[in-house]
């Protein structure tokens, strides 16, 4: 417009230039003057042409947002995920703990699961959990039969979700065509946020007590396999505790060789007389080979062969001393499967509301200065490029 306004003003310098050079009355004249009035003419046309289309894009902005487009009314909701233990900032990391501020293991969490929980509002699996609590297609105007793409290209424009880094809150903001809609939908995501993080928070337990599970179960089993394989040694042998019964064959032959001890005793004291016929000589020889009998018959029962007491002591040791193990490592998985649910129940994560969502009394859009704007502009640019097709078409013509 500027450029255009210049020449318009040099045009009278130029053309009394021209009526001084050519004398009046000149045919030359004639035909100068009849040049400039076209060119006038023909800017003036231009003028009012670029005029026209930047006020008719503007007007028809405005016209589409006053009388076609639906107003839409907003509800904006804002929640942050929290964690109840202080535990769970060292699970989180060092980055994201270098990232909280002031709430220690809570607002790692908060970092940490607030994309995910973000992530999970944008996706095709929460506006189809949405639609089965809330009727999508008459609150976003769409009509009925429209296919799952067209309902989430919908819902996508509907819904704005974004994660605050600062303050680690999410914000989600929806947009619909009532503000009944826009509160009913916001309340509908909020639902489905918190009850997405209730699973994630019970699946991150399960993860983190499955290995303990693991480890008890096995336990318990090798410690029934123990026990089992005692018992079946017990009916086996027939024997149930023979480490009593070893005690008892081992005390058995100390008393032996205390008779033994005295017997001997009682018949150096009868061979001292000399007599050979003497009445308890033959008594007392007697009771010292019964005496060596019998303790070699205890000792050849404590530990003579392959059925004697040394040697199934040997293999039940053996059962007795897994079964200890197995018990003491059922016991140990025991306490650490107990430790990890006691944590993982203070690790819980939850989602704090900040803010409910409550729909504006008037419409957040169409807002008419951003449309004038807007049709402003693109009718600058649909003038700009109309006049240039015009200058184009005039020059390939001259």
């Amino acid at each position: 417009m500027a450029q255009i306004s210049a020449s318009e003003a040099s045009e009278p310098a130029q053309d009394a230039s021209v009526d001084e050079a050519v004398p009046t009355g000149s045919r030359a004249l004639v035909v100068a003057r009849g040049v400039r009035e076209r060119a006038l003419r023909e800017r003036r046309q231009r003028r009012w042409l670029f005029s026209g289309i930047v006020v008719g894009c503007t007007l028809g902005a405005l016209a589409w947002g006053a009388f076609i487009a639906h107003p839409r009314y907003a509800a904006e909701s804002r929640f942050s995920v929290r964690g109840s233990s202080a535990a769970m900032q060292s699970a989180a990391g060092p980055v994201t703990s270098m990232l909280s501020t002031g709430s220690g293991g809570s607002t790692a969490v908060g970092f940490v699961d607030g994309f995910a929980v973000n992530d999970f509002l944008k996706s095709r699996d929460c506006m189809l959990r949405l639609a089965k609590t809330v009727n999508l297609q008459a609150a976003l105007d769409i009509k009925p039969g429209a296919t799952t793409e067209e309902l989430y290209r919908a819902y996508s424009r509907a819904i704005s979700v974004r994660f605050n880094m600062v303050e680690q809150e999410n914000v989600v903001e929806v947009s619909a065509f009532s503000p009944e809609s826009s509160r009913r939908i916001g309340e509908a995501l909020l639902k489905l946020a918190q009850d997405f993080v209730e699973r994630m928070d019970a699946q991150g337990v399960q993860n983190t007590l499955d290995v303990d599970a693991r480890q008890l179960q096995q336990a318990e089993e090798q410690a029934v396999k123990s026990a089992n394989a005692v018992a079946a040694w017990r009916a086996s042998n027939r024997n149930v505790d023979p480490e009593a019964e070893t005690t008892m064959v081992m005390t058995m032959i100390g008393q032996i060789e205390q008779e033994l001890t005295s017997a001997k005793i009682n018949l150096e004291k009868v061979r001292a007389f000399g007599n050979p016929d003497h009445p308890m000589l033959q008594p007392a020889q007697m009771q010292v080979s019964a005496l060596e009998r019998q303790l070699s018959q205890a000792r050849q029962r404590l530990a003579g062969g392959n059925n004697s007491q040394a040697s199934r002591m040997r293999t039940y040791t053996q059962l007795k001393n897994a079964q200890t193990f197995a018990d003491n490592n059922l016991a140990a998985s025991r306490d650490a499967y107990q430790q990890a649910y006691r944590e993982t129940t203070r690790q819980r994560r939850y989602l704090s509301v900040i803010a409910r969502p409550v729909a504006t009394d008037e419409p957040s859009s169409p807002d008419m200065g951003t449309l004038a704007l807007e049709g402003l502009l693109a009718g600058l640019v649909l003038a700009f490029l109309t006049l240039l097709g015009l200058s184009l078409a005039q020059t390939s013509r001259d």
